[in-house]
């Protein structure tokens, strides 16, 4: 019988089993998982440190631990406040017991200096690595209460210092002739009454992208970033008459590079509309513009991290626009930098206040986060050389100046949980708002105008779910009565009318629980074939590249000469494809938040998860009412709006401190 320890292994063995039964109690709360747990115990046992002091070897796990959960670092300071937010169930509730009775170091500065005296630990001098580096090099870093894997350390330091590089480079000549720049900002982004050129800040980040190195746009939904971006293309299309400017455009996701392509398609029309002298040839390459995926753009091989382009080989393009920056992860931001000619510009376009990346890092947020607070007086002028390379876009043309889910929106993203809740209580709750008789019919009457409606009472009670499967299961009817008459066009409409948005997939809460009651409803008006019943909305779950589908894309299945049919939107007409032609998709009467960025419809009902989740976040709440282009209603008690206004995503990084000159 073999006992496990052997003359040439059992040390090793011995000193990995003290490590893992050290951390032992933090798995079972949850904390760490066994990856993070067998990271720390190869760490410790190839530096000599064992598990001794323990609260080196806890900091390894909990570092290797982070960028799991979106940070790109360790915080010493924060941890233990934040862990039990961070520790979430199946269920999609938190599930925190025992996190609190944890040997938690109470002494910060006493686990600085254990970390500092680790041969594990490299510790930096004013951010950066000592003159002379340990060797061999140290898979570690400490710098003040933050703690990074090398790895992360090294893509933080290349982000920053390319960005401030191209920040501090002089401005390329202008190509275009004053005159006629203006003349096609004012035909693609007409000033608003009463607004000079000169205080128009969607000119300015026009402008400023044309020129610079390095330009940043951003601002919430609806406030012109792609109509910016459109009017920044024709400047630089309009300047280079020879054709010689390679521009590449690309988005993280396939879905966000065809939406772009698409809006680009839409400005072409507009130019073609107008009454400009000059500009076919200009609408056609605007017409023809496509956008690519980040990793198609930069040559991803497939089964590895790897890039064809990086600093060795980089892009030929001169100027590399992208959009929906909020969803590139920090690794992924330093790959594009690195693989952009020094020489060449770049525009990052996007909403930091929308969630953050999947995987770790919040770069944008990082890039223009004191700008933002800035331009909305909840903060002073940043300083340093980003400070003139971002531009705030702050109007927005989708709401009415001043409407209630305007206002809702910007009191969700500034924190506001009083003035959230006072908004909310004016448009009344479940009782004024969903009377027992005689459900409000708010998808049926858009023509009501914009609208604020708010059920007070949890997702997981009767007051909440009936009045809402009634409205969704009346919205899903009309799709499916479309979708049998084999009315495609209007049947596709129909199903951006209405959308339940949800935080989490499982559990009271989640998305799985309300399809199930739609189509629970659906059923018994008519029963539902099973599989692709004409009428189900479908949702793409993974790009589809041999049927030109896209991660997040929607579908309906219609009646159709030759059988059942998905019918997806096509830049002129519908695509119908044989269901049995399709892999991963599900049924989306309802759709988590993360899922719909990008997307808009007109109502969306928005389920706020339980005051416990980690999930009930500002950002999250902000991305959900975004989504609504006339009516949303919101789902959820007091306890629930007020913790997901005030809670918000901290994500733990230096980019920021290294970006700009913190006084």
């Amino acid at each position: 019988m073999s006992t496990g320890v052997d003359t040439a292994t059992g040390g090793t063995r011995g000193a990995d089993l003290e490590v893992l039964a050290l951390l032992a109690p933090w798995r079972a709360a949850g904390v760490v998982s066994a990856g993070d747990a067998h990271l720390a115990a190869t760490l410790c046992r190839l530096t000599g440190v064992g598990a001794e002091p323990p609260e080196v070897a806890v900091a390894a796990a909990l570092a290797a631990r982070a960028p799991r959960l979106g940070h790109t670092c360790l915080d010493l300071a924060t941890v233990a406040a934040s862990a039990a937010a961070e520790v979430e169930g199946d269920r999609g509730v938190v599930e925190s017991a025992g996190v609190d009775d944890l040997p938690w170091p109470s002494d910060i500065a006493a686990w600085q200096a254990a970390l500092a005296a680790s041969p594990l630990v490299e510790v930096l001098v004013d951010g950066e690595p000592p003159e002379t580096p340990s060797v061999p090099p140290r898979p570690m870093a400490l710098h003040g209460t933050r703690l990074y894997l090398e790895r992360y350390l090294a893509y933080e330091r290349r982000v920053a210092g390319e960005l401030r590089q191209r920040a501090a480079a002089p401005p390329v000549a202008a190509a275009l002739a004053d005159a006629r720049r203006v003349e096609l900002l004012q035909t693609l982004v007409p000033l608003a009454p009463g607004e000079d050129a000169d205080d128009s800040p969607q000119w300015s980040a026009a402008t400023a992208g044309a020129s610079r190195r390095l330009a940043v746009i951003v601002g919430g939904p609806g406030t012109g970033k792609t109509q910016t971006v459109a009017a920044l293309l024709a400047l630089l299309r309009a300047g280079d008459p020879s054709g010689r400017l390679r521009i590449a455009l690309a988005a993280p996701t396939g879905k966000a590079a065809a939406r772009m392509g698409e809006a680009f398609h839409a400005v072409a029309d507009q130019l073609r509309r107008s009454s400009l002298s000059d500009v076919e040839t200009l609408a056609d390459e605007l017409a023809d513009a496509r956008a690519t995926t980040l990793h198609a753009l930069l040559g991803a091989r497939p089964g590895t991290v790897r890039m064809r382009h990086h600093a060795d080989n980089p892009l030929v393009e001169d100027v590399v626009i992208v959009d929906e920056t909020s969803m590139v992860s920090l690794p992924l931001m330093a790959r594009l930098l690195d693989a952009v000619r020094p020489d060449a510009r770049v525009v990052l376009v996007g909403d930091p206040g929308q969630l953050a990346s999947v995987e770790a890092g919040s770069v944008l947020g990082d890039i223009a986060g004191p700008a933002v607070d800035a331009a909305l007086g909840s903060g002073p002028p940043p300083a340093g050389p980003l400070a003139g390379c971002v531009s705030v876009l702050t109007r927005s043309f989708r709401f009415p100046p001043g409407s209630v889910i305007d206002r809702f929106a910007q009191a969700v993203r500034a924190g506001d949980a009083d003035l959230a809740l006072e908004l909310l209580a004016e448009v009344g709750g479940a009782s004024e708002q969903y009377p027992e008789a005689e459900v409000a019919q708010l998808t049926l009457a858009l023509d009501a105008g914009v609208r604020l409606a708010w059920i007070d009472a949890p997702g997981d009670t009767t007051d909440a779910r009936d009045p809402v499967v009634a409205e969704v299961g009346r919205s899903a009817q009309r799709v499916r009565d479309l979708a049998e008459r084999g009315d495609t066009d209007d049947a596709l409409e129909a199903l951006t009318s209405l959308r339940v948005l949800c935080a989490h997939r499982r559990g009271p809460f989640g998305v799985t629980g309300w399809n199930r009651l739609v189509e629970e409803a659906l059923a018994r008006v008519k029963p539902l074939a099973p599989g692709f019943y004409v009428g189900r909305p479908v949702l793409v779950t993974a790009t589809d590249r041999a049927n030109g589908l896209f991660n997040g894309d929607l579908g309906v299945v219609v009646a159709a000469p030759g059988g059942a049919r998905v019918a997806f939107p096509g830049p002129e007409a519908p695509r119908l494809l044989a269901p049995v032609r399709l892999e991963s998709v599900e049924t989306v009467h309802a759709m988590t938040i993360h899922k719909s960025q990008g997307s808009e419809f007109d109502h969306v009902i928005v389920v706020l998860p339980s005051p416990t989740s980690r999930l009930a976040t500002r950002e999250l709440l902000y991305t959900a009412v975004t989504r609504a282009r006339r009516v949303v209603t919101l789902v959820g008690d007091a306890a629930s709006v007020e913790r997901a206004v005030t809670q918000r995503v901290v994500r733990a990084s230096g980019l920021a401190d290294r970006l700009w000159d913190v006084a």
